[in-house]
């Protein structure tokens, strides 16, 4: 059984894994976390989950030339705003470095973190992004 590898991701009995948002029933304000009340209306309770969907926009980045022992670098540390609301970090695979833009279309992609296992041998899942394409 495949296990979140960050807090924001879910997993079904299935094994799909999805990444967890928030959303006001009030005003309609998406979240990346829970809150008590809505951060923009202020309404309590009326902070709904939702599945996040998988495409957005690359708001800004940072490349990573030095890392932790066996990271391969460099990497893009990506900041993207998913296109229902919320604003997530992860890493963005695929694209040179000389092609990244702001505002450039990103596609969310669920992997297996890597290949991490928990000490039962139970597979993590974790998500990264890639440029979204045209046929996406």
């Amino acid at each position: 059984m495949a296990i979140p590898g960050r807090s924001n991701i879910a997993v079904d009995d299935s094994g799909d894994a999805w990444v967890r948002a928030f959303r006001c029933s009030a005003c309609g304000t998406a979240a990346e976390v829970p809150t008590i009340a809505c951060r923009k209306c202020h309404a309590r309770g009326t902070m709904e989950e939702f599945r996040a969907g998988d495409s957005g926009k690359l708001v800004t980045w940072s490349i990573v030339h030095r890392s932790f022992p066996g990271i391969e670098v460099p990497f893009v540390s990506a900041i993207v705003r998913l296109d229902d609301g919320i604003t997530i970090k992860g890493n963005l695979k695929g694209v040179d470095h000389d092609n990244l833009k702001a505002d450039m279309p990103v596609r969310l992609v669920m992997d297996d973190a890597g290949g991490a296992k928990d000490k039962d041998g139970n597979p993590y899942v974790a998500y990264h992004f890639t440029a979204a394409t045209a046929d996406a």
